[in-house]
């Protein structure tokens, strides 16, 4: 089992606390402040947010600091767009060889998420983990390593708008429904219907963060997100 170095220790807390909100997009990080909260010295935090600015969630600005990655309307689209045609294909990889037995794991899985929607309050981060982890196996069913490195980089950059996303409870109803019916579709050895689930479920969490407030606009001149999110794709299974 591997132990946690302390630089990891203070990147998985500064991930939490950018997912969460508790760092908000634009706002500085600051080393002092972090090294006392966590109780380690300022060195390790220096690591982790190479690391972190590594992974697209913070950027460093020269005589100015650490902060949190701001994303535009744009960024969001490109970034989900690009991550449902990701998780599209690596399903319809994943079809051609997925074994009874990662039927199984896959279900799990999903058995999982469907418990802890269930719990009062919902453990949103826990689901999170779930919903990664279900996508992750497929990506490795697949057998296609540079597709799931893209996702693993799309992912850590839009960590924190999938938590915001799953903070509105109609749409993490829909997103365990969606998992339900694509691991039926999977059973069902169904690949047509598994990748039109698997593309649709990413494009609906896109339309939900693009109707929220807090996004930055691009320039007036680029109204792209907004007007095509629905052309791209999308289109509710009413599952």
């Amino acid at each position: 089992m591997k132990v946690e170095s302390i630089v990891d220790l203070a990147k998985r807390h500064m991930e939490l606390w950018i997912i969460k909100g508790e760092y908000e997009p634009g706002q500085k990080l600051k080393e002092e402040e972090i090294a006392m909260r966590l109780g380690i010295s300022r060195p390790p935090i220096r690591e982790a947010f190479q690391a972190l600015e590594t992974e697209g969630l913070v950027v460093r600005k020269p005589r100015r600091g650490v902060f949190v990655t701001e994303m535009t309307a744009k960024d969001v689209w490109e970034a989900y767009t690009l991550k449902a045609a990701l998780y599209e294909m690596a399903t319809e990889l994943a079809m051609d060889t997925i074994s009874e037995n990662q039927i199984s794991e896959l279900d799990v899985v999903v058995g999982q998420m469907e418990d802890c929607v269930k719990m009062k309050p919902v453990d949103l981060l826990q689901y999170q983990e779930y919903h990664y982890g279900f996508h992750e196996k497929i990506m490795v069913i697949s057998g296609h390593d540079r597709l799931k490195k893209i996702s693993v980089s799309i992912h850590n950059q839009v960590g924190r708008f999938s938590y915001k996303s799953l903070q509105n409870k109609s749409h993490l109803q829909s997103s365990v429904r969606y998992h339900r019916q694509i691991i039926k579709a999977i059973k069902a050895r169904d690949k047509t219907r598994a990748c039109r689930l698997m593309k649709e479920h990413v494009l609906e969490a896109l339309g939900v963060l693009l109707a929220m407030p807090g996004l930055q606009e691009e320039n007036a001149d680029d109204k792209r997100p907004a007007a095509t999110v629905m052309g791209s794709g999308f289109r509710s299974s009413g599952v």
